[in-house]
């Protein structure tokens, strides 16, 4: 992940932020396309027993852990000024409460204690042997089952009761006894993925320790997470692959991250997997990978690939959103990248969209960023002060007692859209919805946007449908992520905060048949009972919502929030969530 931090002792340590601006884009007459694909196959591969079976075994080789680059920020110069609001932006449309209602609600794996106290909970840090920030929360929900993986440690749960099947379990069980660097590098950065056309799970992640840098995938045999798995390493040549995305689709599993060079950002790199070899188990399964440098302009960054939600959906050209951060205050655009892979013949794959050619427009934003001594930054989201922060500050750093203001300011991510970038084909025409976090007049709002395109085998050209707003209200709600359901209605999770309430989780949407830009008043999913500090100001990096290929109607979101005050002392929540009018 982004600016990872962990703590193994009473000591931290810190990565200095990177920076790189980038100049305004002009849109060119025809979209721009790369062909220079590199077609890898697995550096390593085998089958590994049934995970229920490898707990049983010696343990894993030692784990070690990677303290990584910081992904590209394009931070302006501190005289840059931010608008309170962007010119043009509308008011958001707010609904009637949400007719979604929450069915379970379970504590996920966390780290609940922090470094500074006796750990309880699902707690990762004594199955991981360290702590860490942010938690990276992601989950996915197969037939029977649901898997949560956090930054360096997962859990199984039961679909039905959220009871805990196994775990947690360090991020490398996945890939135990399969030997260096998958086993031995548990690095973070992961995503659990259900593939729904399939009914097969695929863990991710990649190792940072390098050069040379691979990404670690594994793919199971059957529908059950704690059963066998399908195992490979494949090289990632651009650099270091930070900040890694996957999309699934029935035909191609795809990959998108950050690479960085020993001169700093060098583009982004990505890849497809040969889906049909990788199910079968076989040692041939190819990767094909291009990498953007936007030409030279190092304009493209940060994508997301498109992740199908449909059972049995289209094996269209693969759709990707990236870049937003390359104007300030704002812009009134994101961008559109079409990834083309040919496994047969990989030099014939090609990636449309290069250096911020394809652009949609969007209502007008303002990137969540704030100014600092600095200039803008994104630690802008406020919490209540904290007693606990207080006596921590005193004790430690000699601060009198009683001084207010220790807390952190909490991370937007607001220079990039949010994971995931959820498809979904209904009667024929393709859906895609994204959030990302921007300011308003009084705080900061989750932005959601549908985009339409009627059969991507004719029209690659994606068209805005609707964008909703969270309200402007003095609230800061960030770090969201949305989804649609079979009927067409959206669910959107994401964390609120103020100065007076604890970071919590809410989610809100819209229903079918509401008017375009619509978002429904959000109800509560988990109340916070504390705040966050010292710990870098890292929030996320990443939740996710999941959509339930069982009955495409279901929605599963995680994200962490605090139980008490603490240091590196989050806790996780899954809950599942379903509008009334899907069946």
């Amino acid at each position: 992940m982004v600016k990872e931090f962990r703590i193994l002792a009473l000591c931290a340590v810190g990565i200095a932020l990177c920076s790189l601006s980038a100049t305004a884009q002009q849109t060119p007459a025809q979209a721009q396309v790369l062909s220079n694909a590199v077609a890898n196959e697995p550096v390593e591969f085998d089958v590994s027993r049934p995970l229920a079976e490898l707990l049983a075994v010696a343990p894993a080789q030692q784990v070690v852990y990677q303290t990584h680059s910081p992904m590209k920020t394009k931070h302006p110069s501190p005289a840059a000024q931010l608008s309170a609001k962007a010119a043009g932006a509308p008011e958001p449309l707010i609904g009637p409460l949400v007719s979604a209602r929450t069915n379970l609600g379970f504590e996920g794996v966390g780290q609940v204690g922090g470094f500074y106290s006796a750990p309880g909970g699902i707690n990762c840090p004594k199955v991981s042997g360290g702590y860490l920030v942010p938690p990276d929360t992601n989950a996915a929900v197969g037939d029977t089952q649901v898997v949560q993986w956090i930054n360096v440690c997962y859990a199984v749960f039961d679909k039905s009761s959220g009871a805990l099947i196994v775990g947690p379990f360090p991020g490398t069980n996945f890939w135990k006894g399969f030997g260096a660097p998958c086993e031995t590098n548990n690095d973070g950065d992961i995503i659990i993925q259900w593939d729904k056309s399939n009914h097969r799970w695929l863990a991710a992640q990649n190792v940072f320790a390098g050069p040379p840098y691979y990404t670690c995938v594994a793919v199971s045999q059957t529908a059950d997470a704690t059963g066998g798995y399908f195992r490979y390493v494949f090289p990632q040549q651009a650099g270091l692959p930070d900040y890694p995305k996957w999309g699934l689709t029935k035909s191609a599993y795809y990959q998108t991250q950050n690479a960085f060079g020993n001169s700093g950002f060098a583009g982004v790199n990505v890849c497809a997997y040969d889906t049909r070899n990788m199910l079968k188990g076989s040692s041939k399964a190819t990767q094909v990978c291009i990498l953007d440098n936007s030409n030279g302009t190092l304009f493209d960054d940060s994508m997301l690939p498109a992740d199908d939600d449909s059972v049995d959906g289209p094996a269209n050209t693969e759709v990707l959103m990236g870049s937003i951060d390359n104007f300030f205050p704002g812009d009134t655009h994101v961008y559109e990248y079409l990834f083309d892979v040919n496994f047969g013949n990989p030099s014939k794959s090609t990636l449309t969209g290069v250096n911020g050619s394809m652009p949609i427009s969007v209502p007008a934003f303002d990137l969540a960023l704030c100014s600092s001594s600095f200039g803008l930054t994104t630690d802008c989201v406020p919490q209540p002060d904290s007693p606990a922060s207080e006596a921590f500050f005193a004790a430690v750093w000699g601060f009198p007692p009683g001084t207010t203001g220790l807390v952190d300011f909490l991370d937007t991510l607001g220079d990039r859209l949010m994971y995931r970038l959820a498809h979904y084909n209904k009667n024929g025409t393709q859906h895609f919805l994204v959030a990302h976090s921007v300011n308003n007049t009084t705080g900061v709002a989750t932005r959601w946007y549908e985009f339409r395109a009627q059969g991507l085998g004719n029209t690659k050209k994606l068209s805005l449908y609707q964008s909703g707003q969270t309200p402007d209200d003095g609230y800061y709600r960030w770090m969201g992520s949305v989804a649609m359901d079979k009927k067409g209605d959206i669910a959107l999770g994401y964390s609120r905060s103020s100065t007076t309430d604890y970071p919590s989780i809410y989610y809100a949407g819209q229903t079918a048949g509401d008017p375009r830009g619509t978002t429904e008043t959000e109800a509560l999913i988990k109340k916070g009972m504390g705040s966050q500090y010292y710990s870098y100001s890292r929030w996320g990096d990443y939740s996710s919502i999941a959509l339930d290929g069982a009955d495409s109607c279901t929605f599963w979101y995680t994200t962490e929030f605090y139980p008490v005050d603490g240091s590196f002392a989050f806790d996780t929540w899954l809950a599942s969530l379903k509008f009334p009018n899907c069946r």
